[in-house]
């Protein structure tokens, strides 16, 4: 064994009055010899224990001791002696300097409670017989089942030689000892080094015994490390061969497998943080070798004993590694790389008192190396505590603890009664501070609120009034002023009821839905006066929503001119400013709605519907004057409303023309009593009597029958032109013929049937991929998107006989809108973890959609609601819907540029546009018509369009894609000729649109 190390001063002197640092919680076993008094025999010591395990317990049998304490325990002197002692020792423990005082004043109260209670002997013979429990933390590097078996046997020597004590073990892992220790559980603590300087520094712990091990026969209380390479890797031959190694090591916290090696390798000049490549391995250290014999690791750091330990083991030859810096000291036998290091200490906590602390430091130095404690704790012994105040340097380098709350108090305490008296004052001065501001915009909101125009009212919580500007005042019925008005509900003073059913307004309905919303709003009609006013009624919280509702604010606009504006204009817009009848859209709107109701329970009712046309208009304004034309056709509509029932759509759809919807089981009689009304009229005007006579088409319309409105006003029209041609002055009756009326029953089922593709999703995307070729740069795949529709049984074919059913009943958008939503849907759910979009779409769009105003809002909403980058998406419109809707589609296409989107124009090429049409739309990408493309290989002029389109397209700044392309000539001449992209079939067939985006966001994640 090396030679005995000093003794470490300790960082504290212990106080004379030991006692003064034990808790509360051990008062009860502090006198070991107490004197025993028994009747008739005077005071005598107590004989010496003998020896019989841990356990044992002296002088009385286990049911006499339960006796005693059950005795004890229900003696209320007793329990007094028990918090008294308990709570001196709490408050004065801490205190070294009043350590003693606090003992005595113990055992005066002691000695008095025990006379009182005549419980002297009882107490002395309960106290006497209870072994005092001390508890040693040890630190555990393995399981805490190991460390017990192999510490247990340590407690049972300390406990059969020490009297009146019973030593047991505590397994802890490394935060466990530190928390062990500040919150006092310990007696005694076996730990490693590093951990216990930094103990020591801030809870006084002692150094009582360094422990003993054996290495090669030769027992030392020191260690040291190995910093291990394989032999084979001679290109690092000393530390600084080490800038850019992986080393490897059990943790940043070990000592002699990680720290000891850093140390030097930093005095060997290399910069632990810029030119080591740290690798934790963990427990055992074993693994360190390990990781270095399987490459994984360039050096190691292990403790010198473990690898002679491993070599001896026969796990590694003696020739496997290296040691590098290799240094020896006397009397140290293994292989070493750093400098020696005291071995762990068994340190006392401030919770052991001195006697205790010199009988453990005594009972351990004498040990026999031989015992069955040094065998089982694989020790050659326990030497003088070494000095550890090397150790301060690297655990102030290597260690840097995080300052517990409770260390930061016991240091700072001050701190606290500060800090509670400066928030006091803060929160007292926020509080002042508060009301003066609530007073300030008090004063201000009711100033704002007194010059707005509008009229304010509020209320509190039930809907009584608060308070009322000088514009609501102003609406108080008559014989009502403010005062009068303060305090009553609102419905009470204000007669008001909503303007949609002219029900009065409900303030409890009011009240209930402002529950879960911040405001409402309501259109009322104030009742009392004249005339009455039409009010827009707007009631917000004035608190947060979520808490009971305490304050409202009511305001009032007066919109009775705006009102009466609004359907002024409403009318205009609707009704013929001639006649006052119905103008032509308006009437073909009310048509459609009567023969497609909103409500599908609904059937449609039988009628007729009429086109009249005046005979001879064109005389009466050339022989009279127009003048007289416009008095004719205005007092005739006049006449037809008194002679028409009432309610009955009427609209002037021309200058002189005339439609009619007659409803009811007797419309049919109708069109003879209207052609007589108007042969019975007569304008008199100029001195002469105006008569005419008109010409009728009528439609009937069977109930329950499936019509379009445009159809059958055409129908009507057609009948009126026959009536014309036979002379005029006569009705016609549209007549349908089996075949037509077989062939619109058949499209009507077949626009059913599409509708309902709509509602119950049997349309299907696919997608067909627009190919780069030659230098096109491109971002992503790009597919266009394409429909398909599957029948009832699941079977998909091509929608196209459906899509020009659609066209002709004005279906399209609804489709339209169906495949933007369902295409931007997939995309969001295939995006990549990073955001990134599978593939960029684009999307066809109908001449329909083109004159839809909502479309662009729709698709801005979806954009939105899918979170997608706008610039994934293509719109293509073809080049017949630009011709057909010019106008609608320039808009069309600034608009959703303005969104972010990109326009292609489809099928250029194909039609009748020209390059001023084209230079005017500006699209993105021109795509070429297939045909135009398909005719490449034998067509010269085909390759000049082809060539003139692209070349116009890139001096446009817009790229070109070649449809339709079936063989590899096509291709070839389309590359030769610089188009951009290509699609068509020799490049990629169309498949399922979600199957394709779940496989491109499979390859991105790759």
């Amino acid at each position: 064994m090396t030679s005995a190390m000093p003794r470490a001063s300790s960082s504290s002197t212990p106080c004379a009055c030991a006692s003064a640092r034990r808790p509360a919680a051990e008062v009860e076993s502090l006198p070991r010899r107490i004197p025993v008094t028994t009747p008739g025999a005077g005071a005598r010591d107590e004989p010496p224990r003998p020896r019989k395990g841990v356990f044992h317990r002296q002088g009385m049998s286990g049911m006499q001791r339960v006796a005693n304490r059950r005795k004890f325990g229900t003696n209320p002197p007793g329990r007094v002696v028990t918090w008294v002692t308990a709570r001196l020792f709490h408050v004065c423990g801490p205190v070294r300097g009043v350590a003693c005082w606090a003992q005595g004043v113990m055992a005066l109260l002691l000695t008095a409670l025990l006379l009182l209670g005549g419980q002297s002997t009882a107490l002395a013979q309960a106290w006497a017989s209870e072994d005092r429990l001390i508890t040693i933390g040890v630190l555990t590097i393995t399981s805490k089942e190991e460390a017990q078996a192999r510490w247990n046997p340590t407690a049972d020597f300390l406990s059969d030689r020490i009297d009146g004590t019973r030593f047991e073990i505590r397994p802890l892992y490394l935060q466990e000892v530190a928390r062990a220790v500040r919150q006092n559980e310990l007696h005694f603590v076996h730990l490693q080094p590093l951990q216990f300087v930094q103990l020591r520094a801030d809870y006084g712990l002692e150094a009582l015994a360094t422990r003993v091990v054996n290495g090669a026969g030769s027992p030392s209380n020191r260690f040291g490390s190995a910093i291990v390479r394989l032999s084979d890797r001679e290109e690092i031959q000393d530390l600084a061969d080490l800038q850019g190694a992986i080393v490897a090591g059990v943790a940043p916290n070990a000592l002699g497998a990680w720290i000891l090696g850093m140390a030097e390798i930093e005095r060997a000049g290399l910069s632990i943080e810029a030119d080591i490549l740290p690798l934790y391995v963990g427990l055992p250290m074993s693994n360190v070798l390990g990781a270095v014999a399987a490459g994984r690791a360039d050096a190691g750091i292990v403790r010198a004993d473990v690898l002679t330990r491993e070599i001896e083991a026969g796990r590694y030859g003696p020739e496997t590694f290296t040691v590098l810096n290799r240094i020896s000291e006397p009397g140290y036998p293994h292989p070493l790389s750093t400098r020696l290091m005291p071995q762990w200490p068994l340190a006392a906590t401030s919770r052991a008192e001195e006697p205790l602390r010199e009988q453990v430091r005594a009972t351990l130095l004498t040990m026999p190396a031989n015992s069955a404690p040094m065998q089982a704790a694989n020790l050659a012994g326990w030497s003088e505590p070494v000095d550890y105040s090397d150790l301060q340097t690297l655990a102030d380098r290597w260690l840097t603890p995080p300052v517990s709350v409770v260390d930061w108090l016991r240091a700072h305490w001050w701190v606290v009664p500060v800090a509670l008296s400066a928030v006091l004052s803060l929160l007292l001065w926020q509080q002042w501070r508060a009301r003066q501001l609530l007073a300030r915009r008090e004063r201000e909101h009711r100033a704002a609120l007194t010059a707005m125009h509008e009229a304010v009212v509020t209320l509190d919580g039930e809907g009584r009034i608060q308070f009322l500007n000088p514009s609501a005042e102003r609406l108080l019925p008559e014989g009502c002023d403010a005062a009068t008005a303060m305090g009553q509900r609102l419905t009470d003073v204000f007669a008001l009821m909503l303007r949609h059913d002219n029900h009065d307004f409900s303030l409890v309905g009011m009240l209930e839905q402002l529950a879960t919303r911040q405001w409402m709003e309501y259109a009322v009609i104030l009742a009392h006066g004249h005339p009455r006013r039409v009010l827009n009624l707007t009631v917000a919280r004035m608190d947060s929503a979520g808490e009971p509702t305490r304050r409202l604010v009511v305001s009032m606009m007066d919109i009775t001119e705006l009102d009466e504006t609004s359907r002024q204009l409403a009318y205009r817009a609707t009704h013929d400013e001639l006649t006052g009848l119905l103008t032509r859209r308006h009437f073909l709107e009310k048509i459609r709605g009567l023969l497609h109701p909103d409500d599908a329970t609904r059937s449609i009712e039988e009628g007729i519907l009429l086109w009249l046309d005046l005979d001879h208009f064109r005389l009466v304004n050339e022989g009279g004057s127009h003048r007289m034309g416009d008095e004719l056709v205005r007092r005739l509509a006049g006449y037809l409303r008194v002679v028409l029932p009432a309610n009955t759509p009427v609209g002037r759809v021309g200058g002189d023309e005339f439609g009619i919807f007659l409803r009811g089981a007797d419309a049919g009689s109708w069109p003879e009593r209207i052609l007589q009304a108007i042969r019975d009229f007569r304008l008199d005007g100029e001195g002469r009597a105006l008569r005419t006579s008109a010409s009728i088409g009528v439609r009937p319309l069977a109930a329950g029958g499936n019509y379009n409105a445009e159809t059958v006003i055409e129908e009507a029209e057609s009948a009126c032109v026959t009536a014309q041609k036979l002379g005029g002055n006569r009705l016609v009756i549209f007549e349908e013929s089996g075949a037509e009326r077989s062939l619109r029953q058949s499209d009507f089922a077949e626009l059913n049937r599409l509708k309902q593709a709509v509602e119950q999703d049997r349309f299907v995307l696919h997608a067909q991929e627009i190919h780069a070729i030659g230098a096109a740069e491109t971002v992503g795949v790009r597919l266009e998107v394409l429909l398909r529709l599957a029948d009832e049984a699941g079977n998909l074919g091509s929608p196209a006989p459906l899509i020009e059913l659609a066209e002709r009943f004005n279906f399209m958008p609804q489709i339209d809108r169906w495949v933007v939503r369902r295409a931007l849907e997939g995309l969001r759910a295939h995006r990549t973890d990073t955001g990134e979009p599978p593939a960029r779409l684009t999307i066809n769009l109908s001449g329909q959609s083109m004159q839809d105003g909502e479309l662009i809002g729709f698709v801005r909403e979806e954009l939105q609601r899918n979170e997608i980058d706008p610039t994934w998406l293509c719109f293509e419109i073809t080049e017949t819907a630009a011709i057909s809707n010019f106008d609608q589609a320039a808009e069309l296409i600034a608009s959703l540029r303005d969104v972010g989107c990109l326009v292609a124009l489809d099928d250029f090429g194909g039609g009748l546009i020209s390059f001023e049409f084209l230079r005017r739309l500006k699209p993105d990408i021109v795509k070429i018509d297939g045909k135009l493309v398909s005719d490449l290989e034998h067509d010269p002029v085909a390759a000049v369009i082809v060539e003139s389109i692209h070349e116009v397209a890139r001096v446009m700044g817009a790229r070109t894609v070649g449809e339709w392309v079936e063989t590899p000539a096509t291709l070839a001449q389309l590359e030769t000729i610089g188009v951009d992209f290509a699609q068509g079939y020799l490049l990629h067939r169309p498949e399922p649109l979600i199957a394709r985006l779940a496989l491109e966001q499979r390859a991105l994640a790759d």
